[in-house]
């Protein structure tokens, strides 16, 4: 007995020096690797080391694979996605960004060169780099791109230590530029897309770099890209997160700099994390909400900066990260039906967005569903705690019968970019755009921005004649509906609207109902104190056709939408012709028709049908002129409006 505790007590004794000694050999190791500079974690920043096998596995099926076969394919390709000519300076940082992370999922080093060889441009073109002289949204996406780049191929073979180490630092000096400066050019407006992306991008570049980075430095990056969403979206809980300088100014930002910084610092600091914003959700929600297809294209209506397609630049993949769960079925329709297997095949491939449909698409995990037949979905269609978009649409199918209307509210005024388009609309489906706006600033008429002359509202003057504007916002009268159908109306008014005229009030209605015997139904009425104008403005390559009281505009595919005005009921004389856009939308110029009231009230329905199909005779009784009522009829649907009551029959 006493042999055996005594042999058990020597091999407890033997273990015991053992496990010290491995201790004493780790503490050691751990001693040295500090004294020599312990190697970076990398990456970091998207994902960690531990998820890149599974991502190198996730790319083995689908629908990771097309999009990983969709991003070697575009490697070379300009910023876009598309083959133009290379060697510009935005390019090579777009190629670096794909390139590093092509390394991440093959492991081949020959990814990594490519990688390094554009990052090493970059940084010795010293225009372009760590230059506060440099034009700010060149330092925030060659900052940014690069980042990424450095992180994600930390540790290649290509890239050795000293490389690293001189990425490393250069980096540091790059978002210590962008954070103190900004560099030259800059909209300082608070709710502008530039000061988003300078403060995210900062924080890419200083997230990235394995220099000493001041806590204060990042504290700052996080305050300001708060700032910006705050002042932009209008962070709270009725808001639907509508940018307010318009969709094309949200891809850009979200895309390329803030949504990258905001999965890095939440990695680094869960206190951090942006999706606490419950405004940040829905504005990556809005990148799906109004697209429909038309023309060979994924188009959006076109408020703020107006281009003819839609390239979503990351924000399509990413918005499976933001946005709120119960979205994410409606989300897998859309993105399948845009951008995947159904739709262009693109992946969302602008810039470097088929990076982030590889990282959180869901794929067959998670079901599609319809978003009409989400409520939740449907009731981001009411803006009221946002910047006022009001979104009418009957269909998710992708098709020519997806129709989509939107009126803005500008609810908070101007900020960042935007200009006057208060109590303004936009209609789009059946295959074209019916009523667009006018552009981005930039191109002049009468010494003023082409874009103020082709608004969807109501003139002082002729919509040719020089315009005092102003920056007024609108405010919503009475609550607005929105059914299940996509119907729906609000009322909304103005002191004054941006090109002038005095107590503008507009009635805005849809309807999508069988009840109409259309493909869709919109009343705008408007009464004010001095409008003595109201004009539509709708592609160039539409034509405008006039009789007696109606107007029709007929696309290229033969598909019509009529105009018929019941108020003033008689006297109507129509003026037609071309205008040059601020920006293109398919053409320059847009064709616009306008007529005239005596007394500032107008009551104009717009019916839509496709080619062939004959419109409902349009009729309204009640006197609108004298006061706010009056009973419009479509064909036999009855639409009445008392004050700022509108009421109509509930139909499917």
């Amino acid at each position: 007995m006493t042999t055996s505790l005594s042999l058990r007590t020597a091999q407890q004794c033997t273990t015991i020096v053992r496990t010290l000694a491995a201790v004493v050999c780790v503490v050691a190791s751990l001693t040295a690797a500090f004294a020599q500079g312990a190697a970076p974690q990398h990456p970091r920043m998207l994902f960690g080391a531990d998820e890149v096998p599974i991502l190198q596995k996730k790319i083995t099926q689908e629908p990771w694979m097309s999009m990983y076969n969709k991003l070697i394919a575009d490697v070379d390709k300009d910023g876009w996605g598309d083959v133009k000519e290379l060697g510009t300076p935005y390019t090579d940082s777009v190629i670096a960004e794909r390139s590093a992370f092509l390394y991440v999922l093959s492991g081949d080093d020959k990814w990594a060169k490519k990688a390094r060889e554009m990052v090493e441009k970059r940084i010795n073109d010293k225009a372009n780099w760590a230059n506060a002289k440099t034009k700010g949204l060149a330092l925030f996406w060659h900052g940014s791109r690069i980042a990424l780049a450095y992180d994600w191929c930390y540790g290649a073979p290509s890239w050795d230590a000293a490389f690293s180490t001189m990425v490393s630092q250069e980096l540091k000096k790059h978002g210590d530029v962008i954070l103190k400066s900004g560099g030259s050019g800059q909209n300082r407006d608070r709710a502008s897309n530039w000061q988003g992306g300078r403060y995210a991008s900062a924080g890419l570049c200083l997230l990235a770099t394995d220099e000493a980075v001041l806590p204060a430095d990042l504290d700052q990056c996080h305050t300001y890209v708060t700032r910006y969403l705050t002042e932009n979206l209008n962070n709270n809980k009725d808001s639907r997160g509508w940018n307010i300088e318009g969709l094309g100014y949200n891809y850009y930002p979200m895309g390329n700099f803030v949504g990258p910084y905001a999965i890095a610092i939440a990695r680094k600091d869960p206190a951090k994390d942006l999706r606490k914003m419950s405004a940040l959700g829905w504005t990556y929600w809005t990148t799906y909400a109004v697209n429909i297809k038309a023309m060979g294209m994924v188009i959006r209506p076109d408020f703020g900066d107006d281009n003819a397609g839609t390239a979503s630049e990351g924000t399509a993949g990413q918005a499976f990260y933001f946005c709120p769960d119960v979205l994410k079925p409606g989300l897998v329709w859309g993105y399948d039906r845009l951008w995947g297997a159904k739709g262009n095949n693109s992946y969302d491939a602008g810039r470097g967005g088929t990076i982030y449909s590889i990282l959180y698409h869901p794929g067959a995990a998670l079901a599609e569903k319809d978003p009409m037949t989400i409520p939740e979905w449907r009731a981001g269609f009411i803006d009221k705690g946002g910047n006022g978009f009001f979104t009418y649409r009957n269909s998710y199918q992708y098709n020519d019968n997806d129709v989509v209307a939107q009126i803005y509210g500008k609810l908070r005024g101007d900020k960042g970019h935007s200009g006057p388009d208060a109590l303004s609309f936009r209609i789009q489906g059946l295959d074209t755009a019916w009523a667009v706006g006018g552009g981005r600033y930039g191109t002049k008429i009468n010494t003023q921005d082409a874009y103020y002359y082709s608004m969807n509202t109501l003139y002082p003057v002729k919509p040719e004649e020089k315009l005092t504007t102003n920056s007024n916002s609108g405010k919503i009268v009475g609550t607005p509906l929105s059914k299940a159908d996509g119907s729906g109306n609000v009322v909304m008014s103005m002191a004054a609207n941006n090109v002038g005229v005095k107590n503008q009030k507009r009635w805005f209605i849809s309807d999508f109902s069988a009840a109409t015997d259309t493909n869709g139904t919109f009343v705008i009425a408007d009464t004010s104190d001095d409008g003595k104008f109201w004009q539509l403005c709708t592609l160039e390559e539409n034509t405008i056709t006039t009789a007696d009281n109606t107007f029709t505009i007929t696309a290229k595919n033969g598909n019509t939408m009529k105009g018929t005005v019941l108020y003033p009921a008689a006297g109507v004389t129509f003026t037609t012709g071309t205008r040059i856009r601020g920006s293109g939308f398919i053409t320059d110029k847009n064709g616009y028709i306008h007529f005239q009231s005596p007394d500032g009230k107008y009551l104009v329905v717009l019916t839509l049908e496709k080619k062939g199909q004959e419109h409902p005779a349009i009729t309204s009784t009640g006197n609108w002129g004298a006061e706010p009522k009056t009973t419009v009829t479509v064909g036999k649907f009855n639409i009445d409006i008392n004050g700022d009551v509108i009421s109509y029959p509930e139909t499917k």
